[in-house]
């Protein structure tokens, strides 16, 4: 699926990825939320100074651009995953959210293409829930190219080699690895807004500020293209398969404003269709044969009727 292409250089963006979704991976999930949060790498390898003492937690840098949606997952989210992040179909439907459509992949798109590349998705857990989960909504819509030049690393394997670097007295102890506890771990208190797409992005930033050179370092050394990831369960883009808001997009390639312009030379108009065969009216020589018989008739009863007239009694 897609190139194996190496990165050219260095990762010039850290594009850090939270998805939350009606269910945990065997109930084929859908997603409800969304975040992304993009900087450029000099965020993380010159950190502002800031007077005075430093704060707990780092500051996110000045210079992010985010992307935060709400999405109508297509199917019930599930009690525990509703309870967990707030969100609920029926929600989100009075709120009138749009599905997950090809609309939503040109905005994924068109986000990273705003961004100096090479581009790298971080997601916590990401290799195991949030890539496969993405591809598997890009696959509902035959669109799993769509992000074909990103490059992707799940943080959970960065903070453990970088946590085993920075101790290795502690190598094999064993730890909890999820956001939460890592947060806690490092900065002494619980992470705000949990299990929001956004508050999970923050976190998770915060946590890769910890030791940023080091943590760009291996994140050069270890992205993988984004197209590797197979998605988290088989999908069908036709319109059995998915619902009907997705019918009408899932066959058709990505669009820009460029393709679908008047102007373009690729727009084109669909060929007519020949006009169709039918019986048509009947031909003009069908119909004198039996107007003739009928006048004949007509002129036989006449002269009958006339002689029976003339005839005494």
């Amino acid at each position: 699926m897609g190139s194996q292409t190496l990165p050219s250089g260095p990762m010039q963006t850290l594009i850090f990825l939270d998805l939350e979704a009606t269910g945990l991976p065997f109930s084929q999930p859908r997603v409800t939320e969304l975040c992304l949060l993009a900087i450029h790498r000099c965020a993380l390898e010159s950190p502002p100074t800031r007077q005075g003492p430093p704060p707990t937690v780092p500051l996110p840098p000045r210079v992010v651009d985010k992307l935060s949606l709400c999405v109508a997952p297509g199917k019930a989210c599930s009690p525990a995953a509703s309870e967990i992040t707030g969100l609920s179909t029926a929600m989100l439907a009075a709120h009138g959210r749009q599905h997950f459509n090809a609309d939503l992949a040109n905005m994924l798109q068109a986000f990273l293409q705003r961004q100096p590349q090479p581009w790298c998705l971080v997601a916590h857990n990401g290799n195991r829930y949030d890539f496969p989960l993405l591809q598997a909504e890009l696959a509902f819509l035959g669109l799993t190219s769509a992000l074909d030049g990103a490059f992707c690393v799940d943080s959970i394997a960065a903070l453990k080699a970088l946590e085993k670097a920075g101790s290795p007295s502690e190598h094999g102890e064993r730890k909890s690895y999820s956001l939460s506890s890592i947060y806690t771990r490092l900065y002494g208190q619980a992470p705000p807004d949990s299990h929001t797409a956004e508050g999970d992005v923050l976190a998770l930033l915060s946590i890769c500020q910890w030791r940023p050179q080091a943590l760009l370092k291996w994140v050069d050394a270890h992205a993988k293209p984004f197209s590797t990831v197979q998605p988290m369960y088989g999908v069908l883009a036709s319109a059995k398969t998915i619902p009907r808001q997705y019918a009408a997009v899932t066959s058709a390639p990505l669009t820009t404003a460029r393709d679908s312009s008047p102007s373009s030379g690729n727009s084109r108009r669909p060929n007519a269709f020949p006009p169709k065969e039918g019986p048509g009216p009947p031909p003009r020589e069908s119909l004198l044969a039996p107007l003739s018989l009928l006048a004949f008739l007509t002129l036989a009863l006449a002269t009958l009727y006339g002689l029976f007239l003339a005839t005494p009694e």
